[in-house]
């Protein structure tokens, strides 16, 4: 199967799995380097024309254009397995991508607002020495034990984890990322009193420091989070003020995202370093998986 789009000339061989570029890898890259509008490591959709109706033509005198909702992009990769099975193979695009801190998938998917070009531009972390193999195996290995629910939730993890970030606006990826951490609760068959709590044992359970956004208020049933999850959802309000008229002092788009991307390495059986690295830290880390 066919899938992209990654500016990486690596091949992946690792038991029956194959992860190598296609042929026309260096003139997909090179149209890429001609054609694409990109800003700080971001690809955005092609503009096209506005599809005016007839009152619309007569009143106005400018044809404007605006950014394409959906857009393609042309595959840089082929990916087999042997047995062939093609729900794995989706997975494990997904979970090639979440190694490579982006969001891949197979030739022909349509993509949305934006997405990243530049590697590990959602988590922070990249591949080196042999990562790439022990990544793939461990996330195959894992695929191969689980029931078909729980593959659903595993693949659902992924998928938003990866498209949360592409959307414009600070409260619709803070709502991404939370669904992902319910997800990642979900997945790990944990028990807590409450929303607030549920970091905090994920992070027991996994060795993770917590954010101090997700650390527990004094009344041991709320925390920074948990409220602003909780007006977002059910009062239309985000950091305490309605939708859009204000922001939190947090810097969720950084810190919300590195948590669940640690969350996310361990349940998988993903063992680095990276993941006792401290909440707030802006550094890229290579995985160095052990």
């Amino acid at each position: 199967m066919e899938f992209g789009f990654l500016i990486d000339r690596r091949r992946v061989v690792i038991n029956n799995i194959e992860i190598k570029p296609l042929n026309n890898f260096e003139e997909t890259i090179n149209r890429f380097y001609q054609s694409a509008t990109v800003s700080n490591g971001w690809v955005y959709p092609p503009l096209v024309n506005t599809n005016r109706n007839f009152t619309e033509k007569k009143r106005f005198k400018v044809e404007g254009k605006i950014a394409s909702i959906f857009f393609l992009f042309e595959p840089t990769h082929s990916i087999t397995i042997y047995p062939f099975d093609e729900d794995k193979v989706k997975f494990l695009i997904l979970a090639f991508g979440f190694l490579n801190g982006l969001y891949l998938s197979p030739a022909g998917y349509l993509y949305l607002n934006r997405v990243p070009y530049k590697i590990g531009k959602i988590t922070g972390v990249i591949l080196i020495r042999n990562d790439a193999e022990k990544g793939i195996l461990t996330f195959s290995k894992c695929f191969d034990r689980m029931s078909t629910e729980k593959r659903k939730l595993a693949f659902s993890i992924l998928h938003w984890f990866l498209i949360g970030p592409s959307y414009l606006y600070d409260w619709d990826r803070f709502d991404a990322q939370y669904k992902v951490l319910d997800g990642i609760y979900k997945f790990s068959g944990l028990s807590a009193p409450n929303h607030a709590s549920r970091p905090i044992e994920l992070s027991k359970k996994y060795g993770i420091e917590i954010p101090k956004w997700a650390q527990l208020n004094s009344d041991g049933k709320t925390s920074k989070l948990s409220i602003i999850r909780n007006d977002l959802v059910h009062e239309a309000k985000y950091a305490g003020q309605p939708i859009g008229c204000e922001y939190p002092k947090e810097n969720f788009n950084l810190e919300f995202v590195r948590f669940n991307t640690k969350l996310i390495a361990a349940v998988f059986g993903l063992k680095s370093n990276f993941l006792q690295s401290d909440p707030m830290d802006r550094n890229t880390h290579g995985w160095a998986f052990a």
